[in-house]
């Protein structure tokens, strides 16, 4: 399943951005760091697409042959493809991205064979963060390398270490802040000259950052 927040109010022939989280853990660090970097984007539509909703068999070939493409991942697929531009916020698991995330990747790949690539050569941001000072680097490196495979042009990458420490009061560090907003600058330029990005600090909840309602 697929679950889907609009952010702006007009959306006639504005420019599209699907911010993808990877993890699917309820309280994600990094769920609530997209939330952040969406929270001041104007002059494009933010739309979002958590894993939590997302539930699909393990692939292997034999389950692609008895059993067939999942039911909704031709809507999955046709709907990613309607953007102009992605964000994706991914944990770091033992140095690589979420199993469910990269099982998504691989099932939308074969249903893409033969097809313009998942992401069409269009701009992604790619950003993680961490308790611990690694902020997920190690798996962004990869990404960077995998992604283009599935036809993503990435733009950049964003890594925020010790997300508590991060936080004071509530709010982003100066520094962190700049960082993140240099690379937001950076991709919603190649996604829309009419886009722009000045982060507000957001607080850390410890409640689900985003209410969902099912697309398809």
């Amino acid at each position: 399943m697929m679950g889907v927040i609009l952010f702006p109010d007009m959306r006639c022939n504005v420019k599209k951005i699907l911010a993808i989280s990877a993890s699917s853990h309820e309280l994600s660090i990094n769920r609530s760091l997209l939330e952040v970097a969406t929270s001041d984007i104007k002059g494009v539509a933010v739309d979002s697409l958590d894993m939590r909703y997302i539930l699909l068999p393990l692939y292997n070939e034999d389950n692609q042959r008895v059993l067939g493409f999942p039911e909704r991942l031709s809507g999955i697929k046709s709907t990613i493809r309607e953007y102009d531009g992605y964000l994706i916020a991914t944990p770091e698991h033992n140095g690589l991205m979420p199993a469910a995330f990269k099982n998504l990747l691989d099932w939308l790949a074969r249903a893409c064979k033969n097809e313009v690539a998942l992401f069409g050569n269009k701009p992604v941001l790619i950003m993680s963060t961490s308790r611990d000072k690694s902020g997920g680097a190690t798996n962004l490196n990869i990404m960077e390398k995998v992604l283009p495979l599935h036809g993503a042009k990435v733009i950049g990458s964003y890594s925020l270490g010790g997300y508590y420490d991060a936080f004071k009061d509530g709010k982003l560090n100066v520094s962190d802040q700049v960082a993140l907003d240099t690379e937001l600058s950076r991709f919603l330029r190649v996604v829309s000259p009419h886009a722009t990005s000045g982060v507000r600090p957001q607080p850390f909840s410890k409640k689900p950052v985003f209410e969902f309602k099912n697309l398809i």
